[in-house]
């Protein structure tokens, strides 16, 4: 099955590597049965992406987890690289519609400004965001800024359970929970660890 993201050059492909911390053995925070229900849920929604021929790009806590941070997961974070009011995402809304557990939304909070869609595949959220209308809090001019203002971008393929998933940087991910309002203990974790495989 053609893959969107094999279609330009990317960086090699990486495998999952979970990261050590000191001073304690390495636990995995998601147990084999969790990976498996994200396998499903991964199973289900890329052929759909590929279909309608979407660029897109696994953003948040679960590209870090890929990476190989040991946390819990709670969603996978998908960017879609098209408009909410493009015909092929209504189109795309409508295949997924039995699976929706959240309608599209336009979501606001101290850190976003997005129109937000939840799917729910066997016990799994899929929480995926057209690129066109996602904006982030920029607190130097105290507005929302479009996070995909340079356009698509820079991806990192790695292995999970048998796919290539195009991930976020982990540059571009450290830089944009440094610059949230607000930042869990989780997102803290995050940047540790991803700053930690960088340098």
């Amino acid at each position: 099955m053609l893959r969107v993201w094999d279609e330009v050059p990317h960086k090699q492909v990486l495998k999952r590597q979970p990261v050590l911390h000191s001073n304690s053995c390495y636990t995995p925070l998601m147990t084999h049965k969790e990976n498996q229900k994200a396998r499903k849920a991964l199973n289900f929604i890329i052929p759909l992406l590929n279909i309608y021929k979407f660029d897109w790009v696994i953003t948040g806590g679960f590209a870090c987890y890929v990476y190989g941070v040991d946390r819990l997961l709670t969603d996978i974070d998908i960017d879609i690289d098209t408009s909410k009011d493009s015909p092929e995402f209504r189109n795309f809304l409508k295949d997924v519609k039995p699976h929706i557990s959240q309608d599209l939304i336009n979501y606001v909070d101290e850190n976003y400004n997005n129109y937000n869609l939840e799917l729910n595949i066997e016990g799994q959220v899929l929480d995926m965001c057209t690129m066109d209308e996602l904006l982030v809090y920029n607190p130097k001019v105290s507005v929302f800024s479009k996070y995909y203002k340079d356009g698509f971008p820079e991806v990192e393929n790695v292995e999970f359970e048998g796919f290539t998933l195009p991930l976020l940087s982990k540059e571009a991910i450290i830089a944009n929970n440094k610059g949230l309002i607000s930042q869990d203990k989780w997102r803290q974790r995050d940047i540790k660890a991803l700053e930690k495989m960088l340098f």
